[in-house]
This record gives structure tokens, sequence and C-alpha cells, in this order.
């Protein structure tokens, strides 16, 4: 009677999984300490400031906006490094969930992608009211500004589609019928290496 073949794992789920568990694992740690830093030095400093000097009522809402919630962004930042390296670590593991949550977290970095490009040309959009120049500014010195603020638009727009593309494919991969069958009970590992149980 001859053994059974081990299970056959890709190295592109490998690869991905690793690249994804130092990733996470590294943004992890860094909100962390911006969470702490935040909670206990910046905030109080932020709340003092605002009591003694408030936001002006001219402020464009999309600054006011960001102002008010800027915590919130380093929290859901935090979260999603959590959840990204539990998801990366469910690929290595060959585990399906892992393989369903990291599709989801990718559709999700799509959505962002574009949500977030979205916010960004409004929210240029109001610092370029905010930032008006006086009438005896030079004339080129205006167009400077417009354009710099234009080259940084495009070149995010370009960044924000190639890796929607990027994370695009990564979960035509992920469905794929052969990554799929990498993911059934008998491929699923207790450890990272990959050996069979």
């Amino acid at each position: 009677m001859s053994a059974l073949p081990p299970p056959i794992r890709s190295s592109f789920v490998t690869a991905l999984g690793w690249i994804f568990v130092c990733l996470a694992g590294l943004a992890t740690l860094i909100g962390l300490l911006q969470n702490l830093m935040l909670q206990l030095v910046f905030l109080p400093t932020m709340q003092q400031q605002m009591a003694a000097q408030p936001i002006p009522p001219n402020m464009p809402s999309s600054v006011s906006w960001m102002f008010g919630h800027m915590i919130w962004f380093f929290r859901a930042f935090l979260l999603l490094s959590i959840t990204t390296l539990i998801a990366a670590i469910g690929l290595l593991l060959r585990r399906n969930w892992g393989r369903l949550l990291f599709i989801g977290l990718m559709g999700f970095a799509i959505a962002y992608q574009l949500l977030g490009l979205m916010f960004q040309w409004w929210f240029m959009g109001s610092m370029q009211q905010m930032m008006q120049l006086s009438p005896n500014a030079p004339a080129h010195f205006a167009d400077g500004m417009h354009g710099f603020m234009l080259v940084m638009q495009i070149f995010s727009a370009i960044m924000a589609i190639g890796f929607s593309v990027l994370f695009g494919w990564i979960i035509k991969r992920l469905c794929s019928a052969a990554v799929r069958h990498e993911f059934g009970p008998v491929n699923a590992s207790p450890t990272f290496l990959g050996s069979p149980p």
C-alpha cells in the first residue's frame, strides 16, 4: 500500500501569506504605537488647543470633518491591520476562512482606494479654497500651486487604480479552482511551514 502524496501547496499562496504577515504585523505594531501616542499625548493636547482656540467658522467642511474624526482613522487602521494579520495567518495555514477573509479584505481595499480617491479630490478642492492667495501674489505662483495640486491628484489616481488592479488580480487567483483545492480539509495545516498534519 503506497503512501499518499503530500498535498500540493502553491508558492503563490505561501508567498502572499508571508508578505502580508510581515506587512500586517508591522502595521499592527505601528497602529498600536500610534493609538497609544494619540490617546496619551496628542489627544489631550488637541483638546486643550480646541478649547482655547476653536476651529474657525469659515473652515471647509472636509477639513473640520477630518479634525473631528481623526482618532477613528487610527483606530480603524489598527483594526484593519489586526484583521489582515489574522487573514494572512489563515492563508499560510490553508484555512478556507482565511482565504475568504483575505478575499473580503482585498475587495474592501479596492473600495477604499476608489472612495479614498474621491475623498482626496474633495479634500484637495477644499484645501485650494482655504489657501486663497492674496491679490498681490504673482500669477505664476498661483499657477504653480494649482499645477502642484493637480500633479498630486493625478499621481494618487494612478496609484489607486494600480493597487485596485493588483488587488483584483489577487482576488482572481484566490478564487481559482487550483487555489480553492489547496484549502480543503486535507491540506489544512496547523503550522506556518505547511507541513502536512
